[in-house]
């Protein structure tokens, strides 16, 4: 939560800046004028190491068009303050005066100053709901993921180039967790990672940045606000698949483990209930 109210302030300050700066080059005569801003957060993770995330924007415009620039670093260290690894991410945009840029949907998914809403809402993903019942008569178990079941569908829109499409479900309710968008061949292997198509088009759709996560593989991360997170990884994304594009929801991650457990409980309830009659027999017939 920390984390999340840092990024908020830091979206903010961002959108002020714009403003601002478009109003002194207005009132400079349209020269040149730049505006710069920085954010920082800090998370500890489960295991007991912290990742830090420094993220410095540059907004520039000569009174025609408007540059955003923007690096993101981010470290992470153990608990004895030992690097464990760092990466830095540099994007950069042009528009025109009077357009609007990215934003990030974490700091801006509340309704707007004129009561409407979001314009991209991140409760959905390939035509299904976060947290809605996904009917279906052969789901599956998967060793990857314990706490959930997973089932095949087909979206009403289905992307180019992609072959399979899964759901991720709680084990007793059956609400939607997870969704994935796979393809077995990579989609537009030849394209530069970070002007892929695909990447663009998740940017357009929720309105926020894609952040490189993978030291290795051309693995981008969204955060789409509401506590939800798609990823994209565009080439080796798995033994069978090469391009894999997956989204999820992570209160309906907990709701599922929530339920796994209480499915386990109620197991051994009915073991250890099923022992003590058979115990009783065996007394019995002694």
């Amino acid at each position: 939560m920390k984390e999340r109210k840092m990024k908020i302030a830091g979206a903010v300050a961002t959108s002020f800046a714009a403003i601002a700066l478009l109003g002194a080059a207005t009132s400079c005569g349209n020269k040149d004028v730049s505006s710069k801003s920085s954010e920082a957060a800090i998370v500890t993770n489960e295991n007991g190491s912290v990742s830090r995330t420094f993220t410095e924007s540059t907004i520039s415009t000569n009174g025609n068009m408007v540059t955003e620039r923007r690096r993101e670093t981010r470290t992470t260290m153990d608990t004895d303050g030992n690097m464990l690894e760092t990466s830095t991410s540099e994007y950069a945009q042009s528009y025109p005066v009077g357009d609007t840029g990215f934003t990030t949907l974490a700091g801006g998914s509340a309704a707007s100053a004129s009561g409407e809403p979001p314009a991209a809402a991140s409760d959905s993903f390939m035509g299904l709901k976060f947290g809605a019942e996904f009917k279906c008569t052969n789901f599956v178990e998967d060793a990857e993921e314990p706490t959930l079941l997973r089932a095949e569908f087909k979206p009403a829109k289905t992307l180019a180039g992609f072959d399979d499409y899964y759901v991720y479900v709680t084990p007793k309710t059956h609400r939607v967790v997870k969704v994935y968008a796979c393809a077995k061949e990579a989609v537009e292997p030849g394209a530069r990672w970070r002007r892929h198509y695909l990447i663009e088009a998740l940017e357009k759709r929720y309105q926020t940045w894609a952040r490189l996560c993978s030291f290795s593989r051309p693995v981008y991360a969204f955060d789409i606000g509401g506590g939800r997170t798609v990823t994209a990884c565009l080439a080796g994304a798995s033994r069978n698949y090469e391009t894999v594009v997956v989204a999820w929801d992570d209160a309906m991650l907990t709701e599922a483990a929530n339920e796994t457990e209480a499915i386990r409980a109620e197991a051994r309830k009915k073991a250890a209930e099923s022992r003590g009659l058979r115990v009783q027999a065996a007394a019995d017939a002694f």
